[in-house]
């Protein structure tokens, strides 16, 4: 797809990199603005294929995740016509089958209209979009390179904005600093599977060695008896190398088995989720980083769609100020850890105690039982209770010691 009026000659003020939640939303405020925005992605069809679990919190909900933030409950509105489901609860399952449920309300959205209605309401505005093509490289005068068809081409913007994933190549062009190390990457696989039997007002999250290292597997319900069915990993964790679909293919047919008797498997998508936390400078020179590429992403639980509809509004502002009266980037960092950024280093810290857990389902089971839902539930939301801070120094070195 190549909108109507694209010119490989023509200098735009600003080039977006990623059609994705982020990338969209910025693009339209900057092209609402007056700014002549072009959008650059790898896929043919935007949304398509989905690499996302497909669940969004609430705007309620998204209020007690991040309760500083004046933007986020509106950023992530979502009409009820992309909604495909509706849960109630979370449902968190160890490794010897231990339950904790809690209250948390979400929205199952059908991502690929979804974010096909994010690059429209862009297109509307005059942004234009440039699909199928894959940018290769970023030069310091902001020329990107990138090939489409089998031919390479290259375009030239005032400003770029990488919102190209944790891959991101706009990251890469400014230096091993703007990279999210390796270990801190999760690789990610998953089913949509129909003919499920699961509860269709419940998500779950399965933890143990077996069956997601340095990670959990999900059951998320979409409607009509589908689920998506994933799991995400880190290798750095892991004590093997198993194929992700080995460690799939034994969720889904051993863990879980008796709510599949009718499946079908659908697709298969897999996807790499950076849960390293945010990068400690998100800009440069004429440059910006949003959304995965930023590592705007909740290291506890994996959600990174209300950050990169959040960051993708105050990119957009950010950079029309910076264009039209030289406003200070840094101002775009400054806001963004402002409304989200304690809660993203928080999620880190979370992640890196369970780092110190994981590794044995018996003190996975031990620490999951004695926390209960009442210190579970907020170590999710990306909330580190001092008493789970506290322990975390001390009973589990005492667990890793002696058992």
């Amino acid at each position: 797809m190549v909108s109507d009026g694209f010119s490989l000659t023509e200098s735009y003020d600003v080039a977006v990199v990623g059609a994705g939640p982020a990338g969209s939303t910025v693009s339209k405020i900057l092209a609402e603005q007056g700014f002549n925005t072009i959008v650059i992605d790898r896929k043919s069809r935007i949304g398509v294929p989905v690499q996302c679990g497909e669940l969004i919190p609430t705007p309620t909900e998204a209020h007690r995740l991040f309760p500083k933030s004046k933007i986020m409950p509106q950023a992530i509105h979502v009409h009820s016509k992309f909604i495909t489901n509706k849960t109630r609860a979370i449902r968190l399952i160890s490794p010897n089958g231990s339950v904790f449920e809690f209250p948390f309300e979400a929205n199952i959205v059908d991502r690929a209209r979804f974010d096909q209605h994010l690059a429209s309401l862009a297109e509307n505005e005059g942004a234009r979009f440039l699909l199928g093509s894959i940018v290769k490289r970023r030069s310091s005068t902001n020329e990107l390179t990138f090939t489409n068809d089998g031919s390479e081409n290259s375009i030239k913007a005032k400003f770029v904005v990488g919102a190209d994933g944790a891959h991101s190549i706009v990251a890469k062009s400014l230096g091993v600093n703007y990279i999210h190390n390796v270990a801190n990457l999760s690789q990610s696989l998953q089913y949509v599977m129909s003919g499920v039997d699961v509860d269709p007002t419940v998500v779950e999250m399965h933890f143990g060695s077996e069956i997601a290292p340095g990670g959990y597997a999900w059951v998320i319900p979409k409607g009509d008896r589908v689920a998506n069915i994933g799991f995400g990993m880190r290798r750095s964790i892991a004590k093997d190398n198993v194929p992700l679909r080995t460690y799939l293919d034994r969720f889904v047919f051993k863990t879980i088995a008796s709510s599949l008797k009718n499946f079908k498997i659908v697709s298969r998508v897999g996807a790499i989720i950076p849960v390293g936390g945010p990068l400690k400078k998100t800009w440069s020179k004429d440059v910006l980083l949003i959304g995965d590429a930023a590592g705007h992403v909740m290291a506890s639980n994996g959600g990174g769609i209300p950050t990169a509809l959040c960051g993708g509004v105050i990119a957009g502002y950010a950079i029309s100020k910076h264009l039209n009266m030289d406003y200070p980037l840094s101002e775009y960092e400054n806001k963004w850890r402002l409304e989200f950024g304690s809660e993203l280093d928080t999620a880190v810290r979370v992640l890196k105690i369970a780092d110190s857990v994981m590794p044995s389902d018996t003190n996975t089971d031990i620490c999951m039982r004695l926390a209960g839902v009442k210190f579970l539930e907020p170590l999710i939301r990306c909330q580190l209770p001092l008493p789970v801070d506290l322990a975390s120094k001390t009973l589990v070195k005492i667990l890793n010691r002696f058992l």
